[in-house]
C-alpha cells in the first residue's frame, strides 16, 4: 500500500522569509530601538539606526573607536558613549553590527575593487618606469668607454 504524499515546508526559506520581513522593517523604521542603562542609574530608549551614507566614511576610518561607532549608531554625542554602562555599549555595537552588515560588506566589496583597478594603474606606471630606468641604465652600461690612465705628464 502506497503512503500518501507529505508536503513538507522547507524551514529554511521560512526563516529566511522572516528574516526579509524583518529586515524591511528595520529598513521602514530606520533603525531598532533599545533601551540602554547609564552609569548613573538612569534608562533611556535610542534608536541604533542603519548607518547614513554621511557618515560612512567616519564610521569606517574610525572602525576600532567604539565610542564614535556608538555615536554614529545612535546619533548621539561621542561624549555620550561615556555616560554608558559597558553592557549597554557592547549591546548597541552588537546591534548596530547586525542591521549594518549587509550594508558594509557591500560597501568593503565595492571599495576593494576600486582599490584594486587603482592598483593595477599604479603597478603598470612604476612597471614602465622600471622598463625605461632599466634601458637607460643597459644604454649606459653599453656605452664605449674612453680610455683613463693616470700615468699623464702634467705641465710645468
Amino acid at each position: 500500500m502506497q503512503q500518501p504524499l507529505k508536503i513538507v515546508k522547507d524551514e529554511k526559506s521560512e526563516e529566511e522569509s522572516r528574516k526579509e520581513e524583518r529586515d524591511k522593517l528595520i529598513t521602514i523604521a530606520g533603525g531598532v530601538e533599545l533601551v540602554v542603562k547609564h552609569l548613573d542609574g538612569s534608562a533611556e530608549r535610542v534608536k541604533v539606526r542603519q548607518i547614513p551614507a554621511t557618515k560612512l566614511e567616519a564610521f569606517m576610518t574610525k572602525l576600532a573607536d567604539e565610542s564614535t561607532s556608538v555615536s554614529i549608531y545612535c546619533d548621539k554625542p561621542i561624549e555620550w558613549a561615556d555616560t554608558l554602562e559597558q553592557d549597554s555599549i557592547s549591546e548597541i555595537c552588537e546591534k548596530g553590527f547586525e542591521i549594518n552588515q549587509n550594508f558594509l560588506n557591500a560597501w568593503c566589496r565595492r571599495r576593494a575593487s576600486w582599490t584594486e583597478m587603482l592598483n593595477v594603474g599604479v603597478i603598470a606606471d612604476l612597471q614602465r618606469k622600471l622598463e625605461a630606468l632599466n634601458n637607460l641604465l643597459v644604454s649606459v652600461g653599453s656605452a664605449q668607454k674612453l680610455p683613463v690612465t693616470t700615468d699623464l705628464a702634467l705641465p710645468k
